[in-house]
């Protein structure tokens, strides 16, 4: 669904099996849901491509004021982040998940009820 063949393999696996699980789970994917996996998609390729660059570059660069933090390290930081935001927003992650269940199951009122009659 979401157009991932300019991305990473690993990209592209992962955002199929994003795309596999809500279909598994809700029957569909539903066209509000379209934005954020193409932001996923985005943001977990930046990832991906970062974390390649550390491994590739080290953890620090030679500047002309010496030794500096790899650039690719606030990228990896702030796609990281911004996955985490994404994969909480669309429920995906075991404590969207967990929250979802408790929500779900809260029985507050049925309890209150049965105490008050």
């Amino acid at each position: 669904m979401i157009n991932t063949e300019t991305y990473t393999k690993n990209t592209q696996i992962y955002i199929k099996n994003v795309e596999n699980y809500l279909k598994e789970k809700y029957g569909e994917i539903k066209p509000q849901w379209i934005g954020l996996l193409d932001s996923l998609a985005f943001q977990y390729d930046l990832f991906q491509l970062a974390k390649v660059a550390v491994a590739e570059n080290g953890l620090v660069t030679h500047t002309s004021r010496g030794l500096t933090a790899n650039p690719s390290l606030k990228i990896l930081n702030d796609s990281s982040i911004q996955v985490q935001k994404l994969v909480q927003s669309l429920g995906i992650s075991p404590m969207a998940e967990s929250k979802l269940k408790v929500e779900a199951s809260d029985d507050t009122d049925d309890f209150l009820t049965a105490l008050t009659k």
